[in-house]
């Protein structure tokens, strides 16, 4: 008789492997293991009694919600997980039990970044549309156009695209060599 290897049935790496991985954050496996194992469980119990902890997926949630949306802008199931993390961060919250890691990194802010997103921002503004208006559209969610207008989220041109043609605005570009003084 063969047992199945659950959410693991079409990667070669067994049970036990994946949960020593998802016990080290810092694992170069880590963000995509994780990614996988939340897009094909929901049931929490099982998940934070076999393989990821409860502490682990609140401080690292919003790392591996951001490789789920690598495959999937606003699949349910990162919904289904952000809500999750919500109910457990406040549990946690309530106990006094801090869920932060000690140590936050920002990304600096790329002016060219910077100068697409205020633009964007303002169009949508122009257009009378709320960020979750906008959101809808593209079918993602309110906290990526946040990210996106305050020049955080390093977009593709692919997203560019999506966010003019729902602005139902039309992009130039010009590229031309620099100037030298």
């Amino acid at each position: 008789m063969i047992l199945k290897r659950d959410w693991l049935w079409d990667r070669k790496i067994s049970i036990k492997k994946a949960q020593s991985i998802l016990k080290e954050p810092e694992s170069k496996h880590f963000l995509s293991l994780s990614g996988l194992l939340l897009s094909r469980k929901n049931i929490p119990k099982e998940v934070f009694k076999n393989y990821l902890k409860p502490l682990i997926f609140l401080q690292n949630w919003n790392r591996i919600k951001r490789q789920m949306r690598k495959d999937a802008w606003n699949n349910p199931r990162i919904e289904f997980w952000q809500a999750i993390y919500e109910k457990l961060k406040e549990k946690y919250k309530d106990k006094g039990i801090s869920v932060t890691k000690a140590i936050a990194v920002t990304r600096p802010q790329d002016e060219f970044c910077k100068l697409i997103a205020e633009r964007i921002k303002s169009i949508r503004k122009l257009k009378g549309l709320t960020q979750d208006a906008l959101a809808k559209k593209l079918r993602a969610s309110q906290q990526i156009i946040s990210r996106i207008e305050r020049g955080r989220e390093n977009i593709s041109l692919l997203t560019l695209k999506k966010i003019v043609d729902a602005l139902e605005m039309e992009l130039y570009l010009e590229i031309s060599k620099r100037k030298e003084y």
